[in-house]
């Protein structure tokens, strides 16, 4: 099992506009932060919350081209500006 932590994005969009509107949202920007070290296939503990967030959420193991897809054409805002 891959410890990628895949994600729709869509909590990017809120901490843009928190960052717009000057509203401190630290927890929920180090949560991102986080998600996104997970991606480092060398740590043990994102093999974890992978499989906390597959059992709980159903969210995909590894990288899932269907969620690549909602992340780039269901995003609400301008956050996303890469083909990843």
């Amino acid at each position: 099992m891959p410890p990628y932590v895949e994600d729709t994005g869509e909590v990017n969009w809120l901490v843009g506009d928190a960052m717009c509107m000057e509203v401190p949202i630290p927890v929920i920007s180090q949560a991102v932060m986080q998600l996104f070290s997970s991606r480092d296939d060398r740590k043990n503990w994102a093999r974890a919350i992978a499989m906390m967030r597959h059992g709980f959420g159903g969210h995909a193991y590894g990288a899932d081209a269907a969620t690549r897809q909602e992340r780039r054409e269901g995003r609400v805002g301008d956050i996303y500006r890469g083909d990843k």
